[in-house]
């Protein structure tokens, strides 16, 4: 039905779209636009196409010593400057010291954080973790 209401020529194609794209396509004011462009397309890509195949080479050695380079010089640097901040803090000592496993039961009820931090006197609940020290 459609095609009984626009002609087509041998290719099926329609006069007037392609007549109308024809308007937009660049090539038909400069016939070699588009082998210029294909070209321009691969000059740009061949960098990263190349930089892509590289990595198909590298192994997880090289990665890790590439990240050595970077990490280890980064972290004798932290070290040094805890270190100075550790020597320049003097003695000052903490007044408390706080568990971790009070700073985790903190905010439960009396109860619950007993049986959590002396697991011996965990009567009457199930306890899902051994009670013995590793």
């Amino acid at each position: 039905m459609i095609e009984s209401l626009h002609e087509s020529d041998d290719l099926g194609r329609d006069p007037a779209l392609a007549a109308a794209l024809k308007a937009l396509d660049p090539a038909t004011g400069d016939p070699n636009y588009w082998f210029r462009f294909r070209g321009w397309v691969a000059s740009g890509a061949a960098a990263e196409l190349s930089r892509r195949r590289l990595m198909a080479q590298i192994t997880i050695g090289d990665v890790m010593s590439s990240w050595a380079r970077t990490l280890v010089p980064t972290a004798a640097l932290a070290a040094a400057l805890a270190g100075i901040v550790l020597v320049r803090s003097g003695g000052a000592q903490v007044e408390q010291l706080v568990a971790v496993e009070e700073l985790l039961v903190s905010e439960m009820s009396v109860e619950r954080a007993r049986v959590l931090l002396s697991p011996e006197d965990a009567t009457g609940f199930v306890m899902f973790t051994s009670s013995e020290e590793f």
